[in-house]
């Protein structure tokens, strides 16, 4: 991943993005003691839920910029061990169950017969994998469905383990195909900007090529997109004891 040409561009987004869910956070703390003040309770809990979440924006932003920073300085630690990749794919699944109810999407886990173990480092993986996992849900619609998949690779990805994450949204257009990997590029809900840093994907795709595989979108706009990435197989690997059958849907389906 390159860094930024442009530093000053860089610092005035980051300044933009990290001054936005602050102001937000003040503003509702401030109107929390107005209505404390005047003894009305009402509003409260929604004003303290509002600062929370602009919280957790903020964290995960100082989050991402560090551990790009990491990358960037040749610092990021990687430590690859052979892993059981649908436990990976299972595990970030039902860690966004509570999203995907809120938001009534179907989220659907889907396996091959007897994957192999994957080489990896189980922390990134499940970093790179969430960010995926999180765009998606920022663009399918309610009611839509997201499928995460993992599969032994064929021709040329013999020898390595495909991820990928389906998802029923508006799609992507030929550009955004090509520039969705770069820094700070955001998506766009209809005409209204997405709600994200533009970090997850770029450093998403960092992990993956740091522990030997490659990321990739595919999109026809209207029918939705598919992010993949492979991982080596462990060295000697046995197979992992995934089930029989072909799909194995995770407990997170909520659809009416």
């Amino acid at each position: 991943m390159k860094q930024p040409e442009n530093n000053s561009k860089t610092a005035a987004f980051l300044t933009h993005e990290l001054r936005s869910p602050l102001t937000s956070i003040l503003c509702s703390l401030q109107l929390m003691k107005e209505e404390a003040a005047q003894g009305n309770t009402q509003n409260q809990a929604m004003l303290l839920d509002a600062a929370l979440r602009n919280a957790e924006r903020l964290n995960l932003l100082i989050d991402d910029v560090m551990d790009d920073s990491k990358i960037q300085a040749g610092r990021m630690k990687m430590k690859a061990t052979a892993i059981d990749p649908l436990e990976i794919v299972r595990e970030t699944a039902l860690s966004l169950q509570p999203w995907a109810l809120r938001r009534k999407i179907g989220l659907t886990v889907k396996a091959g017969k007897q994957l192999p173990l994957v080489q990896t480092d189980a922390k990134r993986t499940l970093q790179a994998l969430t960010n995926l996992i999180s765009n998606a849900l920022k663009f399918t619609p309610e009611g839509g469905n997201i499928t995460i998949s993992v599969d032994r690779g064929i021709r040329d990805q013999s020898g390595m383990v495909v991820f990928s994450v389906t998802d029923t949204g508006p799609g992507l257009s030929q550009d955004e195909v090509q520039s969705v990997f770069r820094y700070f590029v955001q998506g766009k809900k209809g005409e209204e900007r997405n709600d994200g840093t533009g970090l997850g994907l770029p450093l998403a795709r960092s992990f993956i090529e740091m522990l030997g595989g490659m990321m990739w979108a595919e999109s026809t706009p209207g029918m939705g997109a598919a992010f993949r990435f492979t991982l080596p197989q462990a060295i000697g690997d046995a197979e992992s004891p995934t089930p029989a059958s072909s799909s194995v849907r995770a407990n997170t389906t909520s659809r009416p």
